[in-house]
């Protein structure tokens, strides 16, 4: 008796997701951030004519997402946001204060992870060690302290010499008599890169004159 081969169709292999499941698009998921989002939730927040009720849901769906820093700064939506934690609205002030303070402690975190850095001598180390210690006596806080120190550190070619040293000291000098900038930086509405490059800036202007 001849053998016939029959051949099968072959099943598409399996996504993972059984019938009656639906993927989750990015929009659900919680943490996930869309720019799209935040910039629209942002104009939205903005609008003196928006009820509470609306700046109350839209903060709601806020609440769970976790934007970068830079993020906040680019879309307005973290300077927005603060500003609602002064709503004479309770409900409102509430809400905004739960997605600040969210956003904060998200921000704070990734600040704590510090980068790996090549082990330095024993030296540096203590040098190191009392410049964070300068900066946090003016600022009073120490993770951002550390993470500026980390940001001179860098700047100056991880090498603590004479420029290293002028900037530290302008960077004390600059939070205490500037309350304005303590608090932008302590509220993480400024830049620290960017405010670092800033005294570098202006302590090599006076090298030059020199």
């Amino acid at each position: 008796m001849d053998k016939f081969l029959i051949k099968k169709t072959k099943e598409p292999p399996s996504s993972g997701i059984s019938r009656g499941m639906k993927q989750a698009s990015l929009h659900q998921l919680g943490g996930v951030v869309i720019l799209e989002d935040l910039t629209s939730a942002n104009q939205q927040l903005s609008n003196p004519e928006i009820s509470p009720d609306q700046k109350i849901y839209i903060l709601n769906k806020l609440k769970n997402k976790k934007p970068a820093k830079e993020i906040l700064k680019s879309t307005g939506i973290g300077r927005t946001v603060h500003r609602l934690c002064r709503d004479e609205n309770p409900i409102v002030s509430c809400a905004a204060n739960e997605v600040y303070g969210f956003w904060k402690t998200h921000i704070l975190h990734l600040l704590r992870r510090k980068p790996i850095e090549v082990e330095s001598d024993a030296e540096t180390k203590r040098g190191r060690a009392s410049a964070k210690k300068m900066i946090n006596l003016a600022l009073n806080n120490s993770v951002i302290a550390e993470e500026i120190e980390i940001h001179v550190f860098n700047k100056c070619k991880k090498i603590m010499n004479h420029t290293y040293n002028r900037v530290i000291r302008k960077i004390h000098f600059c939070f205490k008599g500037n309350e304005d900038q303590k608090r932008r930086v302590n509220e993480m509405n400024s830049d620290l890169k960017e405010f670092v490059e800033e005294m570098y800036r202006d302590v090599m202007k006076v090298y030059a004159k020199q």
